[in-house]
């Protein structure tokens, strides 16, 4: 192995805004196969590849190791050059969809900058990605009696902790320096407020041995004094449900965000994540809360340095406990939830400890806000009144839109009613016996004697009816003989059925059965079958059998015609 390989591998990350982020993968087992990710993932730093912040970085610097590990525990060896196609894409099989992208973007940079991939490999990052993305779930909101208690938690909590500032800085203003007139509370309180965190514990370091210090008394000075993890995630938790700003905007907030627009106003600006900068007027609430806060950390932003001018800063210590007395920003990482949650006490319907999560908090917020200023439910902007809704979406038609819709209404209506009507069927060809037999059907169809007789003698017969007005059907304008089709007339108010169209009747049934084989069920029915049900079910079974039987033995004799167009010919 290259001397160069041998020692501690270092990645340098360096970010758009300068900041440089440091990873180490010296402690890999496979040192070659880390060199070779180490190279990959400097070639994919920004502005040749996608790490741009530092985040993202650490996203793959953590997928990069726990690949190097886990080809390590599969017994694979050699660099990235050695690698088989079968075992990377073994290995993409058991990834998920994030992690196979990262390590597709690294090989993808390792290539550019050093090559030597094995060319199915190298087919395999030209091509589709294995995994798929899986659909994201919309934060649910939390209940009532939940976002209830989580209020009630950070007020008490904070409330608390102002309690106890104001008493240590009373007991400030009463001490002095403990190394000069001793060890008290109120000496202590003064020495940590004017030396800060750090200075105050490394002065009780150098006289505290011989005066007999208390470490719970500092620490519960310092605690007062200075706001630590737990108060300033109940801040910020409070903030986040009075102002439902996006998590990260929260987070990322610094003293120049904060501009007075007034005593009692505060114009917030902060950036979302994936529109980019936003501002907020802070409704009153807010402000009050974002005043105290600023209060209650003021004597601590003192000793910040350069942590003064963000927003969330706390006193604690590192994940492992040490560094305490130190300053820190950005109090709602997993560890500070954790500990939040266990000490606050606060549990969620399911009688567990309810865990805070920014995106839930947001979206409770625009979901009660939602509920508190609208009505009904909508998908257009629940922020409208009922009216705008009403003036700007429901009702922008203009007459002649409104004058169609109406006549498309009516059309309708039309069309069901015609369907609704029984159809007039004339079983004997004797203008009395039908008028005696069928005086409603007469009446119904605002037929007279002349027209009856027009009916009976064949005169104005339509293929597979007679029309009791031709030049003035409801499918053309009036004067203007009717162009329907030979099936529409079943569905037709004007016209009759009399034994003589039984073999054209006859006819269109063969052909409903045919165009039944040549098309879908679904296409069908759409377009044939009003017209199939109501020579089946109302018309047919109005003639005596006999009488079907010849008009069978005549249409069987004689050639089928039917009145088509020529794309409507049998096939």
């Amino acid at each position: 192995m290259p001397a160069e390989i041998q020692q501690p591998l270092a990645v340098l990350f360096t970010l758009p805004d300068g900041v440089i982020h440091h990873g180490v993968l010296h402690d890999l087992p496979n040192q070659q196969l880390a060199a070779d990710l180490a190279g990959g993932l400097v070639a994919a730093t920004h502005p040749h590849g996608p790490i741009r912040t530092r985040s993202v970085a650490r996203q793959y610097m953590t997928t990069m190791r726990r690949m190097a590990r886990d080809f390590d525990a599969w017994g694979a060896t050699g660099g990235l050059a050695d690698l088989t196609p079968a075992t990377l894409v073994q290995y993409w099989l058991t990834c998920d969809y994030h992690r196979e992208r990262r390590i597709r973007v690294v090989l993808n940079a390792f290539q550019e900058t050093a090559g030597g991939l094995d060319p199915g490999i190298c087919r395999h990052l030209a091509g589709r990605r294995i995994n798929k993305v899986e659909k994201s779930r919309p934060n649910q909101p939390y209940s009532d009696g939940e976002w209830r208690r989580l209020e009630a938690a950070c007020t008490n909590q904070i409330a608390a902790a102002r309690r106890t500032h104001r008493q240590v800085l009373e007991a400030a203003g009463r001490g002095a320096d403990p190394s000069v007139h001793g060890v008290t509370f109120d000496n202590l309180a003064w020495l940590w407020l004017h030396a800060g965190p750090a200075e105050a514990r490394r002065a009780v370091e150098r006289f505290g041995r011989g005066a007999g210090v208390d470490r719970a008394q500092f620490t519960a000075v310092e605690a007062a004094l200075f706001p630590n993890s737990e108060t300033a995630f109940a801040y910020l938790t409070l903030f986040a449900m009075r102002t439902g700003i996006v998590p990260d905007g929260i987070d990322a907030l610094r003293l120049d965000s904060i501009t007075r627009t007034s005593t009692n106003t505060v114009l917030l600006s902060y950036r979302k994540g994936r529109t980019g900068d936003e501002a907020l007027s802070l409704p009153r609430d807010a402000v009050r809360l974002l005043d105290r806060w600023l209060e209650h950390s003021a004597q601590l932003r003192e000793h910040a340095g350069d942590l003064m001018d963000h927003l969330w800063i706390y006193v604690g210590c590192d994940g492992l406990g040490r560094g305490q007395g130190r300053i820190f920003d950005r109090p709602r990482g997993q560890r500070q939830r954790r500990a939040w949650m266990e000490c606050s006490g606060v549990l969620g319907d399911d009688g567990q400890p309810l865990p805070v999560h920014g995106g839930r908090v947001r979206a409770t917020y625009h979901h009660r806000r939602d509920r508190t200023t609208w009505t009904g439910r909508t998908t257009i902007d629940p922020n409208h009144s009922a009216r705008v809704e009403g003036d700007h979406y429901l009702s922008s038609h203009t007459p002649a839109q409104l004058d169609a819709l109406e006549g498309v209404i009516e059309q309708a209506q039309g069309d069901v009613l015609r369907k609704a009507a029984t159809p007039v069927v004339i079983s004997s060809e004797d203008a009395a016996a039908f008028a005696a037999d069928f005086p409603s059907l007469v009446e119904d169809a605002g037929l007279d004697a002349a027209a009856v007789q027009a009916l009976l003698s064949g005169e104005q017969d339509m293929f597979v009816a007679a029309c009791a007005s031709p030049l003035n059907g409801p499918h053309a304008p009036a004067g203007t003989l009717c162009p329907a089709r030979p099936w529409v007339c079943l569905l037709c108010p004007l016209a009759a059925f009399a034994p003589r169209h039984l073999s054209n009747l006859l006819r269109l049934k063969e052909y409903f059965s045919r165009q039944a084989q040549q098309m879908t069920t679904a296409q069908f029915l759409r377009i044939f079958g009003p017209y199939t049900a109501r020579l089946d079910e109302d018309i047919l079974p109005r003639f005596g059998p006999a009488a079907i039987e010849a008009a069978t033995r005549q249409s069987a004799e004689t050639v089928a015609f039917l009145p088509l167009h020529l794309e409507e010919q049998p096939r």
